[in-house]
C-alpha cells in the first residue's frame, strides 16, 4: 500500500484540501539516487541537478532468495517524509525505483538506462538466464575482458575505465547476482504516469528496439549517465520544470472554478 501524500487522505477536504495542495506545490523535491548492477555513488558524480537536494540510496543486506518486493521495503526508511521525492533509478535502480514507488507515492520517476515494464526487457537476458552466465563470471574478472566491456558499455575513454574499475572493485558479487536475477525475472504490466524515461539508442543491455516512449539519446551507450551527462541533466531539469509548471497552471484553474 502506498504512503499517501496528506492532500489526499480521504479526512481532508474543502478549504483544508485547497491549502494542503498549495504546500504540497511548494515542498521541496529530495531527488534520491538509486545505481544498478555493479555501479554505486560514483556513476552520477557528472549530473547537473541545480535545487534539489540528493540522496544516494545504500544497498541494505539481501536474503538469499529474497523477492525484490520484499527487498525494496528495506528502502523506505531512507525516504524522507517532510520533502516530495523524486526517484531517479540506473538500469536496475530504475526498476527498483518502480517498485519503490508503489510503496512510497513520488513527485515523479526518473528512468536511466532502464526499463518500465517486463515487455522492454531483451529476449537474450532470458537465454543468459538459462545458462546462468552471471554467475559464471564474477565481477572482478570481467574487467580481464575489456574488449567485451567495450562492447557492452560502449567505447571508454581511460578517465571512464578508471572509474569503471574503481566501482567494481568494491562490487558485492552476491549482490549482484540477486539483482540481475531480479531483472530477469521481473514482472511488471504497466509504467507509472509520473515518468521520465531517459534512453540511449546505442544501449546494449537494454536496447532501444524494445523501448517505448522515451527521452532518446543519440549514439547514448549503457553508460551515457557518465559520458553523456550534460544531455541528460538538461532532460531531467526540462521535464521536472514542465511538470512544476503544469501543476501549478491545473491549480490556479481549480482556484477559479471553484
Amino acid at each position: 500500500m502506498a504512503q499517501i501524500l496528506p492532500c489526499k487522505s480521504k479526512i481532508v477536504s474543502g478549504k483544508e484540501n485547497e491549502i494542503c495542495e498549495r504546500i504540497t506545490a511548494v515542498m521541496s523535491k529530495t531527488i534520491y539516487l538509486i545505481p544498478g548492477v555493479g555501479a554505486n555513488d560514483k556513476v552520477f558524480m557528472n549530473l547537473e541537478l541545480p535545487g534539489y537536494e540528493i540522496v544516494h540510496i545504500k544497498w541494505p543486506k539481501h536474503k538469499k532468495n529474497e523477492s525484490l518486493q520484499s527487498y525494496v521495503k528495506k528502502l523506505v526508511p531512507q525516504i524522507k517524509t517532510d520533502t516530495q521525492p523524486i526517484f531517479m533509478g540506473l538500469s536496475f535502480g530504475g526498476i527498483v525505483a518502480i517498485e519503490l514507488a508503489k510503496l512510497v507515492e513520488p513527485y515523479k520517476i526518473v528512468l536511466i538506462s532502464s526499463i518500465k515494464t517486463h515487455h522492454e526487457r531483451p529476449l537474450k537476458l532470458m537465454f543468459l538466464n538459462s545458462l546462468k552466465f552471471h554467475r559464471l563470471l564474477p565481477g572482478k574478472l570481467v574487467l580481464q575482458f575489456r574488449f567485451w566491456l567495450n562492447w557492452l558499455l560502449g567505447k571508454l575513454s581511460e578517465e571512464e575505465w578508471e572509474l569503471v574499475e574503481s566501482m567494481i572493485q568494491e562490487v558485492n558479487i552476491e549482490f549482484n547476482e540477486w539483482a540481475v536475477d531480479q531483472v530477469i525475472h521481473w514482472h511488471n504490466d504497466e509504467a507509472p504516469d509520473n515518468l521520465i524515461h531517459i534512453h540511449g539508442t546505442a544501449d546494449r543491455i537494454f536496447p532501444s528496439f524494445y523501448v517505448k516512449k522515451a527521452n532518446w539519446i543519440k549514439g547514448g551507450s549503457h553508460f551515457m549517465v557518465v559520458n553523456r551527462a550534460k544531455e541528460i541533466s538538461k532532460i531531467i531539469m526540462r521535464e521536472l520544470r514542465e511538470v512544476k509548471e503544469i501543476k501549478l497552471t491545473q491549480k490556479r484553474q481549480l482556484r477559479k472554478a471553484s
